[in-house]
């Protein structure tokens, strides 16, 4: 379970960077993806540890090294409460927020206790100037899966600045950031099956 645990803040600020051709495909959501107005394709796949499955996706045209926006499902076969799973999150941010003054972060229950999504804010720096901001809407469901095994499923947002854009993505944020919202409560969760 300690290990489960790391996992799930392990996929904080994560940005691959080794790409396939033709990534392989491992929870049967090929996509393309709609999030709002934009689709989203396959990009990259990995299965880290017998528990762990990621699948990231991209607009056309964007690149894992440096997108402006991503589509991840994360899914961990796991008996982990969804309590723990966002109480683990949440640790991590407070702590990062210690040196990383961007970071701030909020959650929201659905009515019915069974969906968590969280919505944080993070940056990073180099030689006291701003590299990278991200703003994340992490929506975790818990779910079972073949077998009558129980999973939590991570789908998640990211949007990204850089250097410049940092300030005007900041400024635009507040409306924004509700719009992104709406558009993850609204959005169907993937449903997955394991290949």
């Amino acid at each position: 379970m300690q290990k489960t645990l790391l996992l799930f803040y392990s996929i904080l600020f994560l940005s691959f960077t080794t790409v396939k051709e033709d990534p392989k495909d491992r929870l049967t959501v090929k996509g393309p993806l709609k999030f709002g107005s934009t689709s989203f394709v396959l990009a990259w796949t990995d299965h880290p540890q017998d528990h762990y499955y990621v699948q990231e996706y991209l607009p056309e045209g964007e690149k894992l090294a440096n997108f402006n926006q991503m589509l991840t499902i994360n899914l961990f076969v796991t008996d982990v409460e969804l309590k723990d799973a966002i109480a683990q999150k949440t640790k991590e941010l407070t702590k990062r927020k210690e040196t990383d003054a961007l970071c701030n972060y909020e959650i929201n229950e659905s009515p019915d206790g069974k969906e968590v999504i969280l919505d944080f804010l993070m940056g990073e720096s180099k030689d006291n100037k701003m590299t990278v901001s991200e703003f994340n809407v992490y929506r975790y469901k818990q779910i079972n899966i073949e077998g009558g095994k129980k999973a939590i499923i991570v789908f998640a947002y990211s949007k990204r600045a850089y250097a410049d854009g940092i300030t005007p993505f900041l400024k635009s944020l507040g409306e924004e950031r509700v719009n992104h919202l709406n558009q993850m409560i609204s959005t169907e969760v993937p449903t997955v099956k394991i290949l």
